[in-house]
């Protein structure tokens, strides 16, 4: 056995390995190697395991390279360019065959078809063609299916669960696969792991899904799926990852969905009872639907969320003040340590989904675990932005961007100081940027524009750096750099007389409470004591009257 893996070796595979007949374990994967395999090592007819992925190797791999490796159960390449004969018989039956970014071209190569033992399969991004009908008909032990990343085309067999009886994770994302979702996929009740994402699949999610059980991963983004999410998910109740976003959904989650009590991530659509049985979730995205009505408050109880994703939809209503409780979204070491541990690290990074942030649209995988990040943008959200969001200090990102929102910039918004992209256009914003936008020193994005905003451009610090006009454009009362519109006197706050003059509009308001009372008080008194007592009432009358009379010489 020889395992020189992970390391930095550079250089060519040298033939003389080729020589070392009794080897039955050969990796030397996950280095800086280069030039071609060898033909030599098709001598190793007693290798078992021979894995050269991930090196900078090139070349072509011949029958030759493969042709007396009878013994070989495990094979791992990578980058290479496959030219076999259509007809060449394998001397060997594969349990796990790892192909990664191989020129295999054309249709499913037949030798693989060939691979009756074969109980994993990975073939992501190999140019493949074809159907999966007559590509898989004799992998029937298969555990393990990756076709991730082709040109599969036509629908997914409806005999499915029949030709791979024994599959606990398929993955066909980023193919040319339509047609509908066939009801055999409900029979595979081993299945654990389901990734169909960035397909033409069309038509209705099955009812029959929530037979599979042990389902903990279902992905269906980016397809043409329609109609309402099912009752009967609910009985997937293993789910702890759920993706249906961009597609054309409708409706609400269905209340039955509560069972689903392991989810950790939700990218579809919400409703009103989430927050009282998901409280491990810490991703919720509802990106590219087209559910509406109001944000549920329960929503808040979610105190885990780091992310939150409900851009382009038909939200309406105001933005709850209680999202500024995300207590995972506030800067604290101590607490945030506990949210990297949720799913599976393994799993977690294998996962990657796009979010929009600093204006451009930017793929997450191995450091999506470590986004804060919340986008409202694109829905009729009306009303102020709460000045509770201040608080989440370890918010990265903010997009509250093509709303109708009303109202200040939270005087507060520079407690924010992980900041760094932050987009309020095209609202009806208005009064002066607050001074404290200056002190976020890590802002890289700022976008303030088509909005009613006035006065002076706060300058200083990280500002200075954005010195893009078009941020504050379509602000007409906007001045100061790096717009070409100077300020001039009246148009620039004195915050010192501001200051000063609200102090004093302070003092004349309690004087003239204080008179108000003190007046009321001498009337309601001197009036109260002649309406009660008629002897009194009288002897004032009869004063009153002497007085004028004595005063007019009477």
């Amino acid at each position: 056995m020889l395992d020189l893996s992970m390391n930095n070796l550079s250089g060519s595979i040298p033939s003389s390995l080729g020589e070392l007949r009794a080897l039955t374990t050969l990796d030397l994967s996950y280095n800086r190697l280069s030039g071609g395999i060898p033909l030599s090592l098709g001598q190793l007819s007693n290798i078992k395991y021979l894995d050269i992925r991930h090196s900078s190797l090139d070349g072509t791999v011949f029958e030759d390279h493969l042709a007396k490796l009878s013994k070989l159960s495990v094979l791992g390449i990578s980058s290479l360019k496959f030219k076999l004969k259509l007809d060449w018989v394998p001397p060997f039956q594969l349990q796990i065959l790892i192909l990664e970014s191989c020129d295999i071209g054309g249709q499913f190569p037949q030798w693989v078809q060939m691979q009756k033992e074969l109980k994993s399969l990975y073939m992501q991004n190999c140019s493949i063609s074809g159907t999966l009908s007559n590509s898989l008909y004799n992998c029937k032990n298969l555990s393990v299916l990756d076709l991730s990343n082709n040109h599969i085309q036509e629908a997914i067999p409806n005999n499915i669960s029949q030709m791979l009886p024994f599959l606990q994770s398929l993955y066909l994302y980023k193919n040319s696969i339509n047609g509908s979702l066939p009801d055999s996929l409900c029979e595979m009740k081993s299945l654990v792991l389901m990734n169909l994402a960035e397909n033409h699949l069309s038509g209705n999610i099955p009812e029959c899904l929530g037979k599979l059980h042990n389902l903990m991963d279902m992905r269906l983004s980016s397809n043409e799926i329609s109609g309402i999410i099912p009752n009967s998910i609910s009985g997937a109740y293993s789910l702890q990852w759920l993706n249906l976003n961009n597609n054309s959904l409708t409706g609400k989650l269905p209340v039955t969905m509560k069972n689903c009590t392991q989810l950790q991530l939700v990218d579809i659509g919400d409703n009103s009872w989430i927050g009282n049985y998901m409280h491990d979730l810490r991703v919720l995205r509802l990106r590219n639907n087209k559910f509406y009505g109001q944000i549920p408050l329960e929503v808040c109880q979610l105190l885990k969320l780091r992310m939150i994703d409900l851009a382009n939809n038909n939200f309406t209503g105001g933005i709850p003040n209680c999202f500024g409780n995300f207590s995972a979204m506030v800067d604290n070491p101590k607490s945030n340590n506990d949210q990297l541990k949720f799913y599976s690290d393994f799993v977690w990074d294998l996962q990657s989904f796009t979010e929009v942030l600093k204006g451009q649209e930017l793929e997450y995988s191995k450091t999506s675990k470590l986004l804060i990040h919340m986008d409202l943008s694109n829905n009729i959200l009306v009303g102020e932005i709460p000045w509770e969001l201040t608080r989440l200090s370890g918010l990265h990102g903010l997009n509250f961007s093509h709303n109708h929102l009303v109202g200040k910039i939270p005087e507060r918004i520079g407690d924010m100081k992980s900041m760094e992209s932050l987009d309020l256009s095209d609202n009806n914003l208005s009064g002066i940027i607050p001074s404290s936008l200056s002190d976020l020193s890590s802002m890289s994005h700022l976008n303030l524009s088509h909005n009613n905003l006035s006065g002076k451009i706060p300058t200083g610090r990280q500002l200075q750096t954005l010195n893009d006009p078009s941020i504050y454009e379509d602000n007409p009362r906007l001045c100061g750099a790096p717009l070409p519109k100077k300020c001039e006197a009246s148009m620039v706050p004195d915050t010192d007389n501001y200051h000063v003059a609200a102090h004093e509009v302070d003092d004349n308001v309690l004087l003239s409470i204080f008179i108000i009372c003190g007046l009321a008080t001498g009337f309601w008194g001197v009036i109260g004591v002649l309406i009660l007592h008629k002897r009194w009432r009288q002897a004032y009358f009869k004063f009153a009257e002497e007085r004028i009379s004595r005063l007019f010489g009477g």
